[in-house]
């Protein structure tokens, strides 16, 4: 799963598949950016190019959003698929991110 981080929203950009091999690089990319996020704007993770996501990459974007909400940040998820949208309404993890086409 390639990883591309910048300095402007979306400050994550994901693509491929997410899963226990790939779950800790998301996670570690993911509190570097909630750590350099400006104060009050959100933290947005661009998952329009990720083809797959299982528990183990569920589990990152949760710990992702934990550290973005002890910063002060909220996590906004842009670009789910319909199945990733299911998986996380399925999970019971739809209400805890903040969504965008």
């Amino acid at each position: 799963m390639p990883i591309l981080a910048r300095d402007t929203p979306p400050q994550l950009a994901l693509s491929g598949e997410i899963d226990i091999a790939t779950a800790e690089d998301l996670r570690l990319a993911g509190a570097r950016c909630a750590e350099a996020v400006p104060a009050g704007e959100p933290l947005e993770i661009d998952m329009s190019a990720v083809s797959f996501i299982d528990s183990s990459g569920l589990g990152a974007l949760v710990a992702i959003r934990r550290l973005a909400d002890a910063a002060g940040h909220a996590t906004v998820l842009v670009g789910l698929s319909p199945s990733i949208e299911r998986l996380l309404e399925l999970t019971g993890l739809r209400d805890s991110f903040v969504t965008r086409s």
